[in-house]
């Protein structure tokens, strides 16, 4: 056969061959995802105010009795349970206290037995088992507060919490009120706001309001308005008011800066889409993915407020445009998808 018949022929083999493969290669790639139309919706406008986050509860640690540290028992940031052993004195003076205490007991009682069948008797002055009755009580008295002296030489934990400072060492001396730390309550947290004189009206005691930490990479928390104060800072005007909030995985820690967003108003109609979706490129650049005409797409998008739906997006989505609220994470530029 004709060279010049066959190298065309083996050309066409080869081209069609090809496109099969390409073919079976798109089919191959095709990714399923759920997809949402974007339309605008009437929100209600947000207010945001930068707070402080707070616990709960918090005390310093502190000895009731003076003496020498000879065990210490955390350290900064442990997490500690209610009732554990924290620290300890050297309990030798206490003990030598209670022990002197308890023997004074023990005679003062045997003196009230002893003295107890002569006045059944009538055969002891009232005036003296008065005195001995009034011996007892003392005796006891103090055999109590040298058992509570000794029992106070180790320091408990009043709570659950975080040791949130440390300031004593083995050796150290410490006396009564001294603090050797701090323990913070952080199950449940607070964030603290001030509010202007003009905006303190339209806040609500149980209204809803969404917490973003920057220091958490934006991490959101959903709070409530627990404490509105009533009484204006005299130097800014401003108002005290706290919001609960439940840090469900123990991110969240007392002093970190917080932007709280509360609804107030009718802000019309804009984008909310869910804050779930929304990722960082390399670039730090908010973006989102995007169905156009069955390829993935991506869109950078620029994110605002939050609201009760979702987060607020200022520019890069328009009315009409599909955007993937699932499989996002299986796509790039071009990856051809189907919706489920």
């Amino acid at each position: 056969m004709d060279k010049k018949v066959i190298l065309p022929v083996c050309a066409a083999v080869l081209l069609l061959a090809g496109c099969g493969q390409e073919e079976q290669q798109k089919t191959q790639d095709v990714v399923k995802v759920k997809t949402m139309q974007v339309a605008p919706a009437a929100i209600e406008g947000t207010r945001c105010f930068s707070g402080t986050v707070e616990e709960t509860a918090g005390t310093p640690l502190s000895f009731s009795v003076m003496g020498t540290v000879e065990a210490v028992h955390f350290r900064l940031g442990d997490r500690i349970g209610k009732g554990q052993l924290l620290a300890s004195v050297d309990p030798t003076s206490m003990q030598s206290c209670y022990d002197a205490a308890k023997a004074t007991l023990v005679q003062a009682e045997d003196a009230y037995r002893r003295m107890k069948e002569l006045h059944d008797k009538g055969s002891l002055p009232e005036i003296q088992w008065v005195e001995v009755q009034s011996k007892l009580q003392q005796a006891r008295s103090m055999e109590e507060v040298a058992q509570k002296n000794l029992k106070d030489c180790k320091l408990y934990a009043p709570f659950s919490g975080v040791i949130a400072d440390k300031s004593v060492e083995v050796g150290q001396n410490v006396v009564p009120g001294m603090a050797v730390g701090k323990l913070v309550g952080v199950s449940q947290l607070k964030v603290k706001i001030a509010v202007p004189e003009a905006e303190i009206g339209s806040i609500a005691l149980r209204q809803q309001a969404v917490i973003k930490v920057p220091a958490l990479g934006d991490k959101v928390f959903a709070s409530v308005v627990s404490e509105k104060g009533i009484v204006a800072n005299p130097m800014s005007r401003s108002y005290e008011v706290k919001l609960d909030v439940t840090d469900t995985d123990g991110s969240l820690m007392p002093g970190m800066v917080a932007e709280v967003s509360l609804a107030g108003g009718n802000a019309g109609a804009q984008v909310v889409i869910p804050a779930r979706i929304v990722q960082l490129d390399e670039q730090n650049r908010s973006f989102v993915w995007v169905d156009n005409q069955g390829v993935a797409e991506k869109r950078v998008i620029a994110c605002g407020d939050f609201s009760g739906n979702g987060v607020i997006v200022t520019s890069g989505l328009n009315a009409g445009d599909r955007i993937i609220v699932e499989g996002q994470q299986k796509v790039c530029n071009g990856t051809i998808i189907n919706e489920e």
